[in-house]
């Protein structure tokens, strides 16, 4: 059995401010440690449930958040920025299932643990009329290769998006999103031995989650300013719909998930 897990920061034990998602400081040393902690339990899960191979693709920002050393001997890294398939790299036809550990809810969610998409750019990523976050955007991309997306751990608004839109996925709630930057915790401790059982458990259940398929709608991107518009709308394919929103579409969800990838990296360009 493989397995590809996309690790994310801000749905970690023990984060809940900006601060800890610097690169550098007290509070970000403190919040990768947690990241670690958090995935050694995701990965005891995976191996105790009979993987032969596990690909960890670090996520957060520039993919430089996790140490290799210690990791099982059947745990590949994948770290390092910009990765092809960014948040991605490393998911493709040859996996059994796919974990998402330490995720967030997508921009705008009211309540949500440092909510977003992507970056401080999006506004909002819709896909027809369905508005989809980063892991929504993952679900789409794993159904692409027909795997299914069983398990997600991160604060209470997040999990409630994910089952929105996967049934049956198992999840973890580590945390209770309050506002923004406040939250109500669990013991970590507790949070991460409920994160190892219940990823061996989605992963020994014979019947998991169906893979999340793409209906052929049109993505549609809408930035937070005009001006990473104006530098992602030179992206070929793309259809400018007004000042701030773009719109792509493509033979298969891959497609628009590389033109998506494309026009977030000329909106962050100098022009």
């Amino acid at each position: 059995m493989k397995l590809f897990v996309s690790v994310d920061l801000e749905g970690v034990c023990g984060v809940v401010d900006e601060r800890d998602t610097a690169r550098d400081g007290p509070a970000a040393r403190r919040a990768r440690d947690h990241l670690r902690a958090d995935l050694d339990a995701v990965l005891e899960g995976c191996l105790a449930a009979g993987a032969d191979e596990v690909v960890v693709c670090d996520a957060h920002d520039d993919g430089r958040n996790l140490d290799p050393a210690g990791l099982p001997r059947r745990v590949t890294l994948v770290s390092g920025s910009p990765a092809p398939g960014s948040m991605f790299e490393g998911l493709g036809s040859g996996c059994d299932a796919a974990l998402f550990v330490g995720y967030h809810a997508r921009a705008g969610t009211a309540g949500a643990v440092l909510e977003h998409t992507w970056d401080h750019r999006t506004y909002e990523v819709r896909v027809g009329d369905l508005p989809v976050g980063e892991f929504g955007i993952a679900a789409l991309l794993a159904g692409h290769f027909a795997v299914p997306a069983v398990y997600l751990s991160g604060d209470d608004k997040v999990v409630a998006e994910a089952r929105a839109l996967v049934a049956g996925i198992a999840a973890t709630v580590v945390k209770t999103g309050i506002r923004r930057e406040v939250a109500a915790w669990h013991a970590p401790e507790e949070a991460r031995t409920r994160m190892r059982a219940d990823v061996e458990a989605a992963l020994r259940t014979p019947r998991k989650p169906a893979p999340f398929v793409w209906d052929g709608a049109p993505l549609r991107l809408t930035f937070t300013r005009v001006t990473y518009c104006d530098l992602a709308e030179t992206c070929p394919g793309v259809v400018r719909l007004d000042g701030r929103t773009l719109e792509m579409s493509g033979a298969s969800f891959a497609d628009v998930y590389r033109t998506f990838l494309a026009c977030l990296r000329l909106a962050g360009s100098e022009g």
